[in-house]
């Protein structure tokens, strides 16, 4: 068997994380990576304390906003964000990762931030963020996170 990258293994650990999920259509895995430790990890689902979906009308994984706002779930990096500190974000890699269920077996898919959660992985000070295709947004020399 073939050692992974430390991509493809930080990748296949935020896949393990999505099978946490609790969302109907996709389940997206999060996890910042600082220093070769990951700091914290983050699934998609109901606010803390909530009831799960039961069924899903308006799931707004990178649609327009007003789909957005009416999906209930907190994404992956949000909840991944807002439970590692400042210092262990300063400079770390987010690796993103999901499953399609809407075919009722998952399928391994392209994961990207919507607009609201990429605004708060910027705010984080996150170096790079990194998907089964590679590296997708990264900081340029002015410090600011671009998409690659």
């Amino acid at each position: 068997m073939e050692r992974p990258t430390l991509d493809e293994y930080y990748l296949n650990m935020a896949l393990v994380v999505a099978t946490r999920a609790t969302c109907l259509k996709k389940k997206y895995g999060a996890i910042i990576v600082k220093d070769r430790h990951a700091v914290s990890t983050g699934y998609n689902g109901a606010p803390a304390g909530e009831p799960h979906c039961i069924s899903c009308t308006k799931c707004g994984h990178g649609k327009d906003l007003s789909t957005f706002l009416e999906c209930k779930s907190v994404h992956a990096e949000m909840n991944c964000i807002i439970n590692a500190s400042k210092e262990e974000m300063l400079g770390a890699d987010l690796y993103l990762a999901c499953y399609d269920i809407t075919s009722g077996e998952p399928v391994e898919c392209e994961a990207w931030p919507c607009e609201i959660c990429l605004r708060l992985i910027k705010n984080a000070g996150i170096q790079r963020v990194i998907n089964k295709t590679g590296v997708i947004y990264e900081r340029d020399s002015n410090n600011i996170l671009r998409k690659v």
